[in-house]
């Protein structure tokens, strides 16, 4: 479904570098700017512009394409390095770019010349990221066959595909537009996470210590309790813990291992009784403390036949499995995922001080996965991140193999989420979130498949890209002119500033754009060998609503983003036309909220559907030292 054109053959010059042209004239050039008000706003700069796509290393022996977009006739010549930052507005043929923290948009006219742009574009980014020539061949090397389509251009199937989803529950305008309230609830020093808890408690990560917070309608309170935890000695005797409220004084922890714990992952387990940790400090073991009793109760050794195995990051077997008393979760490492079961193998939980973590299915990948992040789904269903921006899904049964596997579009995942019936799969990297619909129908079949279960391949929906506009970016990087909240109508790309080209001698090496047609244009996904930009802030720990049951609906994705918290309704995105294209051709949605914060955004997290109010949803927001309450319900005050 993504991309139903059919590609040029290799053997034709449709995929060479981009060949010199008559360059086009009569284009206008418009400057971004905030008016006295903090308003942003667009200013005609010049007229007449005349635009070119050029390689500045065509004449350099063995050095990768560098392809540079050009613009004269200006108040000031810019030139830009070609990367996935710019963004083409089809309904207004203009193209959004910035250069050294500038915001440009160029218009041009009708006739063809926007969509000759675009293709040139398009050919030149590739060769950018990939450093080979613009070929079927290569792009069905990197890709793949099924990659070319699995991330293309939207089509009308696929735009009916993401509708048919929608059912009646459209969000009205006021539910879009009306600044959610906020309410401060603590105060604590250098928070360095959040864990949230579906039942009557969640928990601030700080340095030695956990605060306990008490989860209440709305969002949560201060509990006036913390815990400290004594890390184990090497070799499996149980450290202290504590448990006391905010006002004693608490010392170091005097377990002989020395120091309080700090984990770099947290999992509540057992009904939410038992939180299961990792700590830098020791990859290749997990320590569980009883939250009832605030101690640490065992340190378990990851291992396999005998050998000791590290893990980077822990989940649950289910997205509702913390409520549970479950046994198994599953772990992953750079390039291994283990579904581990805390019973021996006569299936008897173990009691003894330093047990092991019994292997219990998965696979050890000899290649370089650089596997980052994971998530479940209600039924299962596991979807794993990558450094090098793949998406793989899992079915819930084995963990040998990943039934599909979406191409990169850029950079590397460092979270990801499903939502509780598995449909939807939100990936974040530094610039965009990813939203891949699962589901599909083969052609000539009236059954839904899922891509957990089966492979979706060229059948798939093209994904949807969320990003900031390029003002808002700018914002994450000097930070002003910002109500509190703050509606924005389009959505577009992240990264503000970009290198300068330099002084080359344009009129040697420039290729001017050739007059193609937009569907010869094909998408992109990588941009390891592009100049990286300075400054802005990446988007972090995209999540969708936090579902734990069937029947309920997933309504809105947040992220954070420096001091900022992003929030997409999941509906705008289901429903987004093909206005504004991004990452090779994707939709990218026009819609999102930002809400400020003074300080560091650390985390931006749904409460459980059980705490949210009738009216609206309920999210909790943490900064280096603050916690609040965010809410829709106009009476949450």
């Amino acid at each position: 479904m993504g991309n139903s054109g059919s590609a040029p053959e290799p053997d034709t010059d449709e995929f060479s570098s981009p060949a010199p042209a008559q360059e086009p004239a009569g284009l206008t050039l418009y400057k971004g700017e905030r008016n006295s008000k903090g308003d942003f706003q667009w200013k005609e700069a010049a007229g007449g512009i005349h635009a070119s796509l050029y390689d500045a290393n065509e004449d350099a022996t063995g050095r990768r394409p560098e392809w540079h977009f050009e613009l004269e006739g200006g108040p000031v010549d810019l030139n830009a390095v070609i990367d996935d930052d710019f963004v083409f507005d089809l309904a207004s043929r203009r193209v959004l770019f910035t250069v050294d923290n500038t915001i440009w948009a160029l218009h041009t006219p009708a006739g063809g010349v926007f969509e000759a742009l675009h293709a040139k574009y398009e050919r030149a980014l590739f060769e950018n990221k990939w450093g080979l020539e613009d070929t079927l061949e290569n792009r069905n090397k990197i890709m793949g066959t099924d990659g070319l389509q699995m991330i293309g251009k939207e089509t009308a199937e696929s735009l009916r595909a993401w509708a048919d989803d929608m059912d009646v529950d459209v969000p009205t305008a006021a539910e879009l537009s009306t600044p959610p309230r906020e309410r401060l609830v603590g105060r604590r020093d250098a928070i360095h996470g959040l864990v949230m808890g579906a039942g009557d408690r969640s928990y601030l990560i700080r340095d030695g210590e956990i605060n306990v917070m008490r989860n209440v309608l709305g969002g949560m309170e201060d509990a006036a309790v913390k815990l400290s935890f004594g890390m184990p000695e090497s070799g499996g005797t149980p450290g202290t813990g504590r448990r006391s409220t905010r006002r004693s004084s608490l010392g170091p922890a005097a377990a002989s291992g020395g120091g309080s714990l700090t984990p770099s992952r947290a999992l509540l387990m057992a009904a939410e009784s038992k939180m299961a940790m990792l700590t830098p400090l020791r990859k290749s073991n997990l320590i569980q403390a009883d939250i009832e009793t605030g101690r640490v109760v065992s340190e378990w050794s990851f291992q396999k036949d005998g050998v000791d195995i590290p893990m980077d990051d822990i989940v649950g077997d289910t997205k509702a499995s913390q409520l549970e008393d479950r046994q198994t979760f599953l772990g992953l490492g750079t390039n291994r995922l283990v579904r581990w079961d805390m019973r021996d193998r006569a299936g008897v939980v173990q009691e003894m001080g330093s047990p092991i973590v019994q292997y219990a299915g998965g696979k050890d990948y000899a290649r370089n996965t650089n596997f980052t992040c994971m998530a479940t789904s209600g039924d299962g269903y596991v979807v794993v991140g990558s450094q090098d921006g793949r998406v793989r899904l899992y079915s819930e049964s084995t963990l040998t193999q990943a039934r599909t596997s979406i191409p990169s579009l850029g950079y590397p995942i460092t979270d990801v989420d499903v939502t509780y019936d598995g449909r939807w799969v939100v990936a974040t990297a530094a610039h965009y979130l990813m939203v891949v619909m699962t589901t599909y129908r083969p052609p000539g079949s009236e059954a839904t498949l899922c891509g957990f279960t089966s492979r979706m391949g060229a059948n798939s929906p093209a994904p949807r890209l969320l990003r900031l506009r390029l003002e808002d970016a700018l914002r994450t990087v000097n930070k002003g002119f910002m109500s509190n909240f703050c509606v924005i109508g389009h959505a577009s790309m992240a990264r503000p500033s970009r290198a300068m080209a330099g002084n080359v001698c344009a009129a040697r090496r420039r290729r001017a754009f050739s007059r193609t047609q937009s569907d010869e244009s094909l998408s992109t996904t990588h941009r390891l060998g592009l100049i990286p930009s300075q400054g802005n802030k990446p988007l972090q720990k995209g999540r969708f609503t936090w579902v734990t049951e069937r029947g309920r609906q997933e309504r809105w994705v947040v992220a954070s983003c420096g001091s900022y918290t992003v929030r997409w309704n999941l509906r705008v995105v289901k429903t987004a036309n093909a206005q504004t294209v991004s990452g090779g051709g994707l939709t990218t949605v026009d819609q999102y909220q930002l809400l400020s914060k003074e300080e560091h955004v650390v985390d931006s997290a749904f409460m459980h559907d059980n705490f949210a109010r009738s009216h609206g949803e309920s999210m909790v927001v943490v900064t280096d030292n603050h916690v609040y309450n965010i809410n829709d319900d106009e009476d949450s005050s």
